[in-house]
């Protein structure tokens, strides 16, 4: 084993003061820059390759032209219709065929059928009237957009508020809506601009409705994403 160690001494040398920092030199008065005058014939000016002023408004622009619907080929038409029309008629003989033979077989099977027919007919008739009654509808939207964008270019106050009514009564029937139309019932006569009140009558009767379209929108979403995903024909692809 080693001796263990005998306790020493140590010098310690005290530190250096700090250094004074300079002072920041002041620069001389007389090796000042003297003010010069600037030769404007010498300023070069550098045209930017896009003007913003040169470019036309864009809300004063007219409107790029509508392009024109595809036209139909007629004798596509003409194939369609007479397709359907034999379709329709092969339908019809076949009914009827079918309900005589039931007829002849037993006289209750035969009224089966044609109560059958006659109940198939009168939803088809329901059917057809509730779609022509949404084509109606949708050609009243339509009215109502263009007299509320003839009445927001004009500021029209008057044309305004005929606007916002027809739209009210157009809706009346949709509970979502009553809480706007309440609203905007108590501040129509404190709105002066024609614009504004359409804009408002937009806001607080149709923000419900269109609420409810985007969710039904993501269900129909879900929906098809859930039988894609299901279908075999997933497993094809």
């Amino acid at each position: 084993m080693t001796a263990p160690r005998k306790p020493a001494a140590f010098r310690i040398e005290p530190e250096a003061p700090p250094k004074q920092q300079a002072a920041p030199r002041q620069p001389d008065a007389a090796a000042a820059r003297k003010p010069r005058t600037v030769n404007a014939d010498l300023a070069v000016v550098t045209p930017a390759e896009i003007d913003v002023f040169d470019e036309p408004d864009i809300i004063a622009a007219e409107p790029p032209p509508a392009t024109a619907p595809r036209k139909r080929s007629i004798s596509g038409s003409l194939f369609f219709g007479a397709l359907g029309v034999l379709v329709s008629l092969a339908l019809g003989l076949w009914t009827d065929r079918l309900i005589r033979d039931l007829f002849a077989r037993a006289e209750w099977l035969g009224w089966v059928a044609a109560g059958m027919a006659v109940i198939a007919l009168l939803a088809l008739l329901v059917i057809l009237a509730r779609e022509f009654l949404a084509i109606a509808r949708l050609a009243e939207v339509e009215k109502l957009q263009k007299l509320a964008l003839d009445a927001i270019a004009r500021d029209d106050p008057k044309a305004a508020r005929a606007v916002v009514d027809e739209l009210s009564a157009f809706v009346a029937a949709k509970p979502e809506t009553a809480a706007g139309r309440r609203a905007l019932a108590d501040l129509r006569d404190e709105i002066i601009d024609g614009g504004n009140l359409v804009r408002l009558a937009e806001t607080e009767i149709l923000g419900p409705l269109d609420a409810r379209a985007k969710v039904m929108i993501l269900e129909a979403a879900k929906r098809v994403s859930l039988v894609t995903a299901v279908s075999p024909r997933a497993l094809v692809d």
